[in-house]
């Protein structure tokens, strides 16, 4: 959690310098944000809630580090962005918890659960946020 202000307040500033240096640098920085690009995508959408459970998720990649890249190219509010990166680390380290208490058997179960769950839940946000904006 130590980095993340900086990356979060000062990441756009550091990489329009750095490529404006070196070559190398700046295909580094386009090809680090384009993958943060694409996997902002439900971040984008639902932008707290987005962000809080991507980094929630535990998985490579989904962690504080990468939703404070993600926060800081979608220009969230730096509290915004770092309550979601907190509660998401939280919430994951949380499950990780609980995932290894339960022994390898009930773990891959509760995945799968959890797996089935989050796809679900998804499916119900993007839902009723399509329905607020055909209302609206």
């Amino acid at each position: 959690m130590v980095p993340l202000p900086f990356i979060i307040l000062y990441l756009k500033r550091f990489a329009s310098f750095l490529a404006g240096k070196n070559k190398a640098a700046a295909r580094f920085l386009d090809i680090l944000f384009v993958r943060a690009k694409e996997k902002a995508s439900p971040v984008e959408e639902f932008q707290w809630l987005g962000l809080m459970l991507f980094v929630a998720v535990p998985f490579p990649g989904t962690r504080a580090w990468t939703g404070a890249i993600i926060a800081s190219i979608l220009d969230m509010p730096f509290w915004a962005a770092m309550s979601a990166n907190f509660f998401g680390v939280v919430l994951a380290g949380l499950l990780v918890n609980l995932l290894v208490n339960l022994g390898l058997k009930y773990a891959i179960i509760t995945g799968i659960i959890l797996f089935i769950i989050s796809t679900f839940m998804w499916s119900i946000l993007r839902n009723f946020r399509k329905s607020l904006s055909s209302s609206s």
